[in-house]
C-alpha cells in the first residue's frame, strides 16, 4: 500500500479513535427538493436504465461513492452464494448505481426500486413517504464540514457552501448552521454531487462544503490547505419495500446474509481488502469516468476506519432507536426544517427499524451459508 500523506493519516486515525457493480451475468446485475439542484430523470447516466417491474424482480439502488458501503455492496453484488441462493426462490436482484441518495429516493418513490442502501436522512424521507422495512446498518461514518482554511462556523456567513441535497450531508450542514444561530438563509447553498466537491473547492468555485468520509479524506489528500471544521456521526442502511418484504421476506434474509458474509470476507484479511478496493475503484469510475480520481489504497483507508468494521455483524444499534437517540435526533431536525410533514411521528419511524433479522440470520448459519465464501473475481465488463 502506498504511504498516505501525513494529513490523511491523522484524519483516519482520528476517524478511528472516535468511533452495484458493472453487469453481472444471470440474476445480478449493474445496470430533496431544491430548486436549483439537478433532477435525477435530467442526469443522462439513469436514461440507460431499464428497470423490470415485476414481483420476482428486486432493484436495488446503491452508491459506489458512498463509502464504505459503496465497497460493501460491491462485494454482495459479486456473492455467488446470493446468486444461486435467490435463484432457488425465482428472485432476480439487479443494482443500480446512483450519485446520491436523493436520487435513489426518487427512483423508490417511483417503484422503479423495490431498495436501496442510503444515509440515515433519506432513509428518514422515504419512511415518512412510503411503508419500508430496515433490517441492517450499512455505515457509521463521520460526515464533515470541510472549508478552505480554519475557521468558526459563524464566519462560513455569506460564503458557497457545497452540498447534495437531501444526504447526510445536507443534514450535517444544516444541523451546523442551527448550532452557529444561523439557517440556510444566510449562506449560499451550491447543489452539486460530492465527487464534484474536491474540485470545486480546488477551484475556488466554493468555500466549503459538507459531504461524508470518502469526499473529505479525496479532498484533504489532494488539497492540503483543507481542513475540517464540524463534523458528526451519520449512519447508511439499507431498506426495502414493506410490499416486498411482506411478498419476499426469504429473499430480503438472504440480501442480508450477504452483507453479513461481506463482512466477514473484508475483514479475514488484508488480500480481501484490497481486492473489494480495486472492484469499488472501478465502479466509481463507471459512473465518475476514468479520469476520476481514486485510489484503492484510499478506498482501503476509509472502509477500515468505519465504525462497522468494529463489529462482526451489520445490527442496528439500540441506542440510536432510543426516543433521544440518532434516528429520532435526525427525524425532529428534518420536522423542524420543512424537509418531511411535521405530523410523522417518531414511534412510526423508530418502529420501521427492525434488529430482529439479523440475529434471525445469525441464529441459522448454515441456512444461510455464513461461513462460505464464494465470489465472482472476473474483470467487470465495460459498461
Amino acid at each position: 500500500m502506498k504511504i498516505l500523506d501525513f494529513k490523511l493519516i491523522i484524519y483516519i486515525t482520528c476517524l478511528t479513535v472516535a468511533a452495484l457493480i458493472i453487469a453481472l451475468p444471470l440474476n445480478i446485475a449493474y445496470a430533496a427538493g431544491e430548486p436549483n439542484a439537478p433532477k435525477p430523470y435530467d442526469k443522462p447516466y439513469y436514461s440507460e436504465y431499464k428497470f423490470v417491474k415485476s414481483g420476482n424482480y428486486l432493484n436495488i439502488g446503491v452508491q459506489p461513492y458512498f463509502l464504505p458501503s459503496g465497497a460493501i455492496t460491491t462485494v454482495i453484488s459479486r456473492d455467488l452464494i446470493l446468486r444461486r441462493k435467490l435463484q432457488e426462490i425465482g428472485i432476480t436482484i439487479v443494482f443500480y448505481p446512483f450519485f446520491n441518495g436523493r436520487d435513489i429516493n426518487k427512483f423508490f418513490l417511483s417503484d422503479d426500486l423495490q431498495a436501496g442502501v442510503v444515509g440515515s436522512m433519506p432513509t428518514i424521507i422515504a419512511a415518512s413517504k412510503k411503508d419500508i422495512f430496515i433490517p441492517a446498518i450499512m455505515q457509521q461514518s463521520f460526515t464533515s464540514i470541510v472549508a478552505r482554511r480554519h475557521m468558526p462556523i459563524e464566519r462560513l456567513k455569506g460564503k458557497r457552501i457545497g452540498y447534495a441535497p437531501g444526504s447526510v450531508g445536507h443534514y450535517t450542514l444544516l444541523k451546523a448552521l442551527s448550532y452557529s444561530g444561523m439557517t440556510e438563509k444566510d449562506v449560499t447553498l451550491v447543489p452539486l454531487d460530492q465527487p464534484k466537491m474536491k474540485d470545486a473547492l480546488m477551484n475556488n468555485k466554493i468555500f466549503a462544503f459538507a459531504a461524508a468520509d470518502s469526499t473529505v479524506s479525496f479532498t484533504m489528500r489532494n488539497y492540503l490547505d483543507s481542513v475540517v471544521i464540524f463534523r458528526t456521526m451519520t449512519s447508511g442502511y439499507i431498506y426495502f419495500s414493506k410490499e416486498f418484504y411482506i411478498k419476499h421476506p426469504e429473499a430480503v434474509r438472504h440480501v442480508i446474509a450477504a452483507e453479513i458474509r461481506a463482512i466477514k470476507w473484508l475483514k479475514a484479511n488484508k488480500e480481501n481488502i484490497s481486492l473489494a478496493a480495486t472492484w469499488a475503484q472501478a465502479k466509481i469510475k463507471s459512473i465518475e469516468g476514468e479520469n476520476f480520481d481514486i485510489t484503492p489504497d484510499q478506498i482501503e483507508a476509509i472502509l477500515t476506519s468505519d465504525k462497522l468494521w468494529q463489529s462482526d455483524v451489520p445490527v442496528i444499534p439500540q441506542t440510536s432507536l432510543n426516543r433521544d437517540g440518532s434516528i429520532a435526533s435526525v427525524l425532529e431536525f428534518l420536522k423542524s426544517h420543512g424537509l418531511i410533514d411535521s405530523s410523522v411521528s417518531t414511534e412510526k419511524i423508530i418502529g420501521i427499524f427492525d434488529m430482529q433479522l439479523v440475529y434471525d440470520i445469525l441464529d441459522m448459519p448454515d441456512k444461510y451459508s455464513l461461513n462460505k465464501f464464494h465470489y465472482d473475481v472476473k474483470e467487470p465488463v465495460a459498461k
